[in-house]
């Protein structure tokens, strides 16, 4: 290992890199002013002897137990970090201009796709009551013209009291021609 650096710096450093992706380590470890290998043989030294800080009666530390609540002093350059620590939570940062037009959008979005809907539903339902209305008309006046045709080419009793009847109509066409 390294021993121009501080033991501090190293720790620091190896507990920054622990989260970090592969891919972001070689930038990292160039922040830090040290080689990419030395930044991973670090990690590895902390993650093989962090479970001796928790052992059952180890001297690592000293023998104190930290009680919850305990002042504890943590040193970063990460402001972001820092003020979550301080609050306990991450701050979200919503970028509510982005959050407003998305609802608006998509509320307006809703609007026009349920006033079309109805639209559609109106113009449909319009056309099938006048197709029907011209169906129904189409069949009213094809049962009159049948009713019509019957008795235009049949016999029957116009008025039985003045002896008035009632002939196919050829018929009466050719005996108006023979006179």
């Amino acid at each position: 290992m390294s021993t121009k650096h501080s033991a501090e710096f190293k720790a620091q450093t190896a507990l920054e890199a622990i989260s970090l992706p592969v891919g972001e380590l070689d930038a990292f470890a160039k922040k830090k002013g040290v080689s990419k290998d030395e930044v991973i043989e670090w990690v590895a030294a902390l993650k093989k002897n962090s479970a001796s800080l928790f052992a059952e009666g180890s001297e690592a530390h000293g023998g104190h137990h930290h009680a919850s609540g305990e002042n504890v002093n943590l040193e970063t350059e990460d402001e972001l970090l820092i003020a979550a620590v301080s609050h306990g939570v991450n701050d979200d940062n919503l970028n509510y201009n982005k959050l407003f037009f998305w609802t608006t959008f998509g509320t307006g979005l809703v609007i026009v796709i349920i006033y079309g809907l109805i639209q559609f539903a109106q113009a449909s339902w319009f056309d099938a009551q006048n197709e029907a209305s011209v169906n129904s008309q189409y069949s009213e006046i094809k049962e009159l013209k049948a009713k019509d045709a019957e008795t235009l080419n049949s016999y029957g009793v116009v008025d039985l009291e003045n002896g008035t009847y009632r002939i196919p109509i050829d018929q009466a066409i050719n005996k108006i021609a023979e006179n």
